[in-house]
């Protein structure tokens, strides 16, 4: 019985991503609007990104941590529980972005600089979701080769593709950035 509790908890943190990551795009959003920047968009941080959670899926497959049924269900169970949490922060972060959203580093003055929502304490609580996450579906896979590609792959991935955005947003919006920055954290609220 715990096993196939802790086998559905491992697949339901899976699936939990299923929501932001199946998102549409709009009519409205999916003419894509003038870029009003020259600068060059930042597609490598991106690519190593995707290339990261690759890695991180791959991992997940490696053989889980062998642990009692009631250690594997716990962390099943604590997995899941920040799997869930984890995508609904991305999906709150994205549905406020609304029309500003881009996969790659871009930004518009029409659609504006959003800071309301969850960026009201972070400048990019994506990332925040989607780390929280991938750390829950390591711990309900009971995966240490999982938790070395969040760490060592997912996390500094992030950070450079943050870094890729906020130069682009600081080109883009100058001074109303700089203060926006100054009041935020970049991804942890008050630390980070």
């Amino acid at each position: 019985m715990a096993t196939t509790l802790v086998m559905v908890l491992r697949a339901a943190s899976l699936l939990a991503f299923v929501g932001p990551a199946s998102i549409t795009v709009t009519e409205r959003e999916r003419v894509r609007r003038p870029r009003t920047s020259q600068l060059p968009r930042r597609r490598a941080p991106v690519m190593a990104n995707l290339t990261a959670f690759v890695l991180f899926l791959l991992s997940l497959c490696a053989r889980p941590g062998a642990f009692g049924d009631s250690a594997a269900l716990l962390l099943a169970f604590a997995g899941f529980s920040l799997a869930a949490a984890g995508a609904a922060f991305v999906l709150k972060a994205r549905i406020e972005l609304g029309r500003a959203w881009s996969l790659v580093p871009d930004a518009d003055r029409a659609t504006g600089l959003v800071t309301s929502g969850p960026y009201r304490h972070v400048r990019h609580p994506i990332y925040l979701g989607l780390s929280v996450h991938t750390l829950g579906q390591a711990l309900a896979f009971a995966s240490w080769p999982a938790l070395v590609v969040l760490f060592a792959g997912i996390v500094p991935t992030l950070m450079w593709r943050a870094a890729a955005e906020e130069t682009v947003l600081t080109a883009m919006f100058g001074e109303i950035y700089a203060h926006y920055r100054s009041q935020t954290r970049m991804i942890v609220p008050y630390v980070f």
